[in-house]
C-alpha cells in the first residue's frame, strides 16, 4: 500500500500546478490498482514566484506520502519534496487512471526514480526515505 497525494481543483482530474494547490487529495493505493480517498489536506497556495517558504510548508505537509501527482511542479518544490523522501511526478490524466496505474506500477516507478536520482545519500547507502537526505 502506498499513500499518494494528488493535486486537483475538482477531485476528478489531475489539473493543477503544485504551487497553486489549495488542497491535496490523499489516497491509499493498493498494488492491484484499487484506491481509497482517505483525506483532503488544506494548503495555502503560494506560487507567485520563488515561493520557497510555501514549498517548504507544502513539503512538510506531505512528508508522510510516497508520491505527489500534479499537472506541473517546479524544480524548487520537487527538491523540497525530495528532501522528505517524496517523489514528485507530473501527470496529465484523470485521478482514477493515474492511481490505478500507480498502484500496479508504483514499485517500478519508485525504483526507477530513486535509481536515476542516485538514491544513496553522500555514499552512505541509505535512501531519502530512511532519512539520510534530511
Amino acid at each position: 500500500m502506498a499513500k499518494v497525494a494528488v493535486v486537483s481543483t475538482d477531485g476528478v482530474v489531475i489539473n493543477e500546478h503544485f504551487g497553486k494547490a489549495r488542497e491535496f487529495f490523499i489516497y491509499e493505493v493498493q498494488e492491484n490498482g484499487e484506491y481509497q480517498l482517505i483525506e483532503q489536506r488544506a494548503s495555502i497556495a503560494g506560487c507567485s514566484g520563488g515561493g520557497g517558504g510555501h514549498q517548504q510548508r507544502a513539503a512538510e505537509l506531505l512528508a508522510d506520502v510516497e508520491v505527489v501527482l500534479a499537472a506541473q511542479i517546479g524544480p524548487g518544490a520537487e527538491q523540497q519534496l525530495r528532501n522528505y523522501g517524496v517523489i514528485a511526478l507530473t501527470v496529465a490524466s484523470s485521478i482514477d487512471k493515474a492511481l490505478q496505474a500507480y498502484g500496479k506500477r508504483g514499485r517500478f516507478i519508485r525504483n526507477s526514480v530513486l535509481r536515476s536520482a542516485g538514491a544513496g545519500c553522500s555514499g552512505s547507502g541509505g535512501s531519502c526515505r530512511s532519512g539520510c537526505c534530511r
